[in-house]
């Protein structure tokens, strides 16, 4: 076989990722093709398995060469291509491919002719995969013979992985990857992007890029405050630079400006973000690499940056490492640009006051950032007329009222002067000010109404195709801004519904280019109906528009993201009353989606769009043929038919289904199966959804998914034989809970069905109920808006428990100065805040010393912070919404507060306050002030230090503690050796009884050991700010398989973390991290496994085995926190390093625990030294005494 493609793969020591990324290539559609392995030295099992697909595939050759790097490897992989080969393409070996990327890219090339195709990119980590958020810019539409110079964002686009080349194009300009350097791909294939004639752009995504995590090493553009990748990316931006400096004329010119303003505002970015966090060392050579770079850049490219931008580099250039680090911290806290002058506006940085350095006016002016924020709210239809609502505010300009501002709306004919222009209604909407995330600014007066009816858009009294923009215009504190109205992402309002406004027009506001527009069109094509008939999908309808005798009609089915076509004869009836009815029939197998067998699940698309239109041709070919875009008639329902299994294993699992949109236009969509909504409603305090799905899926549960974190609740369903289904829940009880009372958490939570045995499967909303979107209800005092996203993906928005005028930081603000600090002033109440893990759980010391004082009888009001109403209660606790007015009011006013985490650094104690911190456990690793790095929070020990002042009392644990507590928290109050109280519980007598009513409230077997894992978190390891990843070491198969018999395994997640237990569920793994109180887990366990967690000295005062699953133990130590006692001699149990010595061990604990019996007693004479079931009266009784020395020293 002679190969078209060659794919080069350099390999260097990623056994753990490589089977799977030959495995995508070599499920490729796209068959024609060779792959060229060039291992690049490997020290590990890379080699063996490259070897092995080439032993079973002709196609894979192994290239073996000594250690080079990544641009030495793809270099030889370019040497050793077959000379017949027409185009190449590099894979990267931790990444994988999409079934049909390689095609796509391949079949866009024949067609055009172009020099290389370029294609969407998604990272993938674990078993999730998103947007390349620097890639999103060759997301949609494909683009066909393209150039970065019609389409200047591809300057982004500087990764080679994600392309096919033109072997010709490549060879006639002599590219080489750079070696021996870091970001090697920039300076090659920015070079092709200005050099080339032509290149396309897929849409869909060719290429998935993995964020690599568990036990392989980070990958080189995962690092970051490394002086060497500074020094290698600012070379490599150099490097283009040059490149383009060096070519005369004014187009090289304005590429060369173009791109070092993405290079400031992306490149060097990145680096100068972290400064913050690198070392002496990383500072110095970014502030030599930034200044280099900076010296050859055009001043105009400078001034033209955002001035906050403009400011960081102004100190760049003066070497203000310090004024630098903090501005950049004050970006970090969200502190405001304070806005000054009149006509012309300045900014001000409070970072900078009376640091002494001083910048020009013209450095500060910030107008042209003062931009006009138009979201669009609504789009609807009432007896006709159309109405908008909408925000408009100018950015960092307050508008706290109703004459602060004003709006017009000003709609345009395109291509046409003719514009109208009509005041808008202010409205007042206090979330817009809540929704922008900001301390320092006030949109409350930010929205505006206007409605609207058609008919003024008529033209001597008739309708006239075209397209009328439509925008707003501002006017507010001396400043005028006038922009289209913007709307995009999944909101409903993106997706408008259109009106008719008689037999043959109908006005279709739409969203093109992220901005408002309304179409008026005259129907040309209707689609009446649409059946199946065998193999094919067969359409009818009535075309409108006059035909020549001489004219033949064409259907275009175009998929935009591939920008692949295919055409189908349109047989056409004779003219009736000027209507032709037409026939066409569309091969399922031509717009179908069938996914491959081999490859990962998350490479794996789910959808495959087609849009369609009637193309007229007459027998001149040169002229271009009419289009006319079929609308599908009103009343007709979504068409959804099951593949034929003749079309292939996995067609069984997938549908086409022939929809009309949020627009009415014909469109197909194959995809895998879904079930369909057709009504939704509350009733009786519940909401109900019916529908139907295929017969195979009667018995699934409805199963509700939280977006962005791992949680999942499932609902029963009725189910008829046929697959029509109705179901009903109430969100606000179906978070679970001993009592039943604990709501969704706030969020967005997604629809699927849950089958007994095969993938989810995802819910759509019916064409003809779309009407019904969105259901907006409020359950025991929760709202909930039952929404159409995308149009057809039904999501229930959970939302937050506090009111438009608590959330976010504009209004905590607000609230800090209206309710704690008045209340402050008013006398204290005999009360007793609690705040236990900051409102997550009714738990630990908290709760301790909360059943002491109501065992005493003390005449207090019991107070209890709740966050997200996520918390049961007993009777005798008040429950307190985290961050709501109540908090803010409880915290001035009580007279005791007890927490065991953090309080926010504003609370300043007051006199006769008495402010308890019990803290939430023993340390191993190293805590506040005694941590070097932290990879979450720089800003955490000034924080720290503010907080800790206003401490009355700190405990601790243990003597071991005192001293660490007192420096690890710069505390110089009093500390009480008490004992934890949270501990009293597992000194109960009735421990017994206890732990046997905790196994069967969890639903545990009998007979058999609990083995309970509760690792600690990894500061590195997240998938955005304050959301970390589960790293599960653990082989959960191998531990049922050779465990089940007799043991279960409980795990639960640091509530930091937000992946999913893989597993759970199964009868051996139980997922018991939403638990309120992990002491019951305590009792309730056998073995004790963790790692560096706290949890090892509470569940040593049960005497019972501890392993300590130690994977990462150097890393942890060295790099991400530090111990404060060597861990690996003083550890009360076995350190083991591998999933299967673990197993091992908890196999034959019986064996294993004896032999560290002698360190067990050594540590639990030091850390369990002051617990005795009494620490909960000792701090009450210290706590009651402060108070009263207060009240008597007043």
């Amino acid at each position: 076989m002679t190969p078209r493609l060659s794919v080069i793969v350099p390999v260097y020591n990623v056994e753990a990722y490589l089977e799977a990324c030959l495995d995508s290539v070599e499920a490729q559609t796209f068959t024609d093709l060779e792959v060229v392995m060039v291992d690049d030295g490997s020290t590990d099992g890379s080699a063996a398995i490259a070897a092995a697909f080439a032993d079973r595939d002709p196609r894979f050759r192994l290239v073996t060469k000594e250690n080079g790097g990544l641009g030495s490897a793809r270099n030889a992989g370019l040497a050793n291509m077959a000379p017949e080969s027409e185009y190449f393409a590099f894979l990267d070996s931790d990444d994988v491919i999409p079934p049909d990327g390689y095609r796509m890219m391949v079949a866009s090339l024949d067609d055009t002719g172009s020099d290389f195709a370029t294609g969407n990119v998604y990272h993938v980590k674990g078993e999730r995969s998103w947007q390349v958020p620097l890639m999103k810019m060759l997301a949609g539409e494909a683009r066909k013979r393209t150039h970065i110079s019609e389409y200047p964002k591809l300057v982004a686009d500087r990764i080679s992985c994600n392309k096919v080349w033109r072997r010709t194009f490549w060879e006639k300009n002599g590219f080489a990857f750079p070696e021996g350097v870091l970001y090697e791909d920039s300076a090659v294939v920015l070079r092709a992007h200005y050099l080339a004639d032509a290149i396309d752009l897929i849409g869909e995504p060719v290429y998935y890029w993995r964020l690599r995590e568990g036990e392989s090493a980070p990958s080189i553009t995962q690092r970051r405050t490394d002086p060497q990748g500074v020094r290698d990316r600012v070379a490599a931006c150099e490097s283009v630079a040059q490149f383009l400096a060096d070519r005369p004329g004014a187009k090289w010119a304005q590429f060369k400006r173009e791109y070092d303003a993405r290079v400031l505002r992306d490149d060097l970015r990145i680096f100068l973000n972290v400064v913050p966090d690198g070392e002496v060392e990383y500072r110095e050579a970014f502030l030599v690499a930034a200044n280099r770079y900076l010296d050859q850049v055009d001043a105009q490219v400078l001034d033209e940056l955002p001035a906050v931008l403009r400011v960081q580099y102004a100190l760049v250039r003066r070497g203000a490492i310090s004024e630098l680090i903090d501005l950049l911290a004050d970006q970090r806290r969200r502190e405001p640009v304070e806005v000054s002058g009149f006509l012309r506006k300045y900014a001000g940085f409070k970072a900078l006051d009376g640091s002494g350095v001083s910048l020009s006016r013209k450095t500060l002016r910030i107008d042209k950032d003062l931009e006009l924020r138009t979201p669009l709210v609504g789009v609807e239809w009432q007896q006709g007329k159309l109405l908008l609502s909408g925000d408009a505010w100018i950015d960092k300009i307050d508008i706290p009222n109703r004459r602060s501002t004003a709006k017009f709306i000003q709609i345009k004919k395109g291509g046409s002067r003719r514009r109208l222009i009509f005041p808008a209604k202010n409205v007042f909407r206090p979330g817009r000010t809540s929704d922008t995330w900001q301390k320092r600014y006030n949109y409350d007066w930010s929205g505006w109404e206007f409605s609207f009816d058609p008919a003024k858009l008529r033209h001597n009294g008739q309708w006239e195709e075209g397209i009328w923009h439509i925008g707003v215009i501002v006017m507010s504190s001396g400043l005028l801004r006038r922009r289209g109205i913007q709307s995009n992402g999944g909101s409903a309002q993106n997706f408008p519904p259109y009106q008719w406004l008689d037999k043959n027009y109908r006005m279709l506001p739409s969203v093109e280019g992220a901005a408002l527009k309304l179409r008026i069109e005259r129907v040309n094509a209707l689609v009446t109906g649409r059946e199946l008939d065998g193999d094919r999908i067969v359409i009818r309808g009535e075309i409108r528009a006059a035909l020549a005798s001489d004219e033949s009609v064409n259907l275009q089915v175009s998929n935009q993201s591939s920008g692949e076509l295919r055409r189908y004869p349109v047989t056409v009836e004779e003219e009736q009353n000027g209507v032709r009815g037409f026939r066409v029939e569309v091969p399922l197998a031509d717009v179908a989606l069938i996914t491959a067998e081999s490859t990962e699940g998350h490479a794996q698309p789910r959808v495959r769009n087609w849009s369609t239109a009637l193309m007229v041709s007459g027998p001149d070919e040169s002229v271009e043929p009419r289009r006319l875009s079929p609308v599908v008639q009103e009343g007709l329902a979504d068409g959804r038919f099951p593949l034929p299994v003749s079309m292939g294993r996995q067609a069984g699992r997938h549908e086409l289904a022939v929809i009309a949109g949020h627009n009415g236009y014909l469109k197909f969509r194959g995809q895998t199966e879904r079930a369909v909504m057709t009504r939704v409603s509350e009733r009786d305090g519940k909401l109900v959804l019916s529908g139907h799905a295929p017969a195979h899926l009667v018995g699934s549960e409805l199963l509700l998914k939280a977006k962005g974190r791992f949680d999942e609740r499932l609902v029963p369903i009725d189910w008829t034989a046929d697959g029509s289904y109705e179901t009903a829940f109430d969100p606000s009880t179906l978070g679970g809970g001993a009592q039943g009372t604990i709501p969704l958490k706030a969020g967005r939570w997604n629809f699927f069905l849950r089958q007994a045995d095969g993938p989810d499967v995802e819910f759509v909303i019916d064409r003809l109920a779309s009407e019904q979107f969105p259901l907006h209800s409020t359950l025991k005092g929760r709202r909930y808006w039952l929404e159409a996203r995308w149009h057809d993906f039904p999501q229930l928005n959970c939302r937050s428990e506090l009111s438009d005028v608590e959330r976010g930081p504009f209004r905590q603000g607000q609230l800090r100065r209206e309710v704690y600090e008045a209340k402050c002033q008013e006398p204290l109440r005999d009360q007793v805040f609690y705040l236990s893990y900051n409102g997550k759980q009714y738990s630990d010391s908290p709760r301790a010393m909360h059943e002491e004082l109501v065992r005493r009888g003390a005449d207090l009001k019991h107070l209890w912070a709740v966050r997200d109403g996520q918390v049961e209660l007993p009777p005798t606790a008040e429950k307190v919404r985290m961050w709501g007015t109540e908090w803010f009011d409880a915290l001035a006013s009580s007279k005791y507060i007890v927490t065991n985490a953090h309080l926010p650094e504003w609370v300043v104690r007051r006199p006769g306050q008495v402010i308890v911190q019990t803290w939430h456990g023993t340390m191993l690793k190293k805590i506040g002030h005694d941590i070097d790095t932290l990879h979450f929070d720089k800003e955490y020990q000034k924080r720290l230090e503010l907080e800790a002042k206003n401490w009355s009392m700190l405990v601790s644990s243990n003597r071991f503690s005192t001293p660490i507590l007192k420096r690890a928290f710069s505390y110089d109050g009093e500390i009480l050796e008490a004992g934890y109280p949270r501990n009293d519980y597992l000194y109960s007598d009735e421990r017994v009884k206890l732990a046997e009513e905790i196994r069967k409230r969890i639903g545990l077997p009998e007979g058999k050991k609990v083995v309970l894992y509760a690792p600690t978190w990894r500061d590195d390891q997240s998938h955005r700010a304050g959301q970390y990843s589960f790293d599960l070491r653990l082989d959960l198969e191998d531990a049922r398989r050779r465990l089940g018999d007799d043991h279960v395994l409980l795990i639960r997640r640091h509530s930091n973390v937000v992946d999913q237990v893989p597993g759970a569920g199964n009868g051996f793994v139980w997922d018991v991290s939403e638990y309120p109180d992990i002491a019951d887990l305590y009792l309730a366990s056998d073995i004790m496994i963790t790692d560096y967690s706290s949890v090892m000295f509470d569940y040593a005062h049960l005497k019972r085995p501890m392993l300590f699953f130690a994977y990462d133990l150097e890393h942890y130590r060295d790099t991400l926190r530090g111990f404060y006692f060597d861990f690996e001699k003083d550890s009360p149990g076995p350190l083991v390093r591998t999933s299967s010595e673990l197993i091992d061990s908890i196999r034959d604990i019986d064996a294993v625990w004896p032999e560290y019996r002698e360190r067990f007693e050594r540590f639990h004479h030091l850390f369990c030294d002051l617990d005795d079931g009494r620490a909960s009266q000792r701090v009450v009784d210290r706590m009651i005494e402060q108070a009263t020395d207060l009240t008597e020293e007043k």
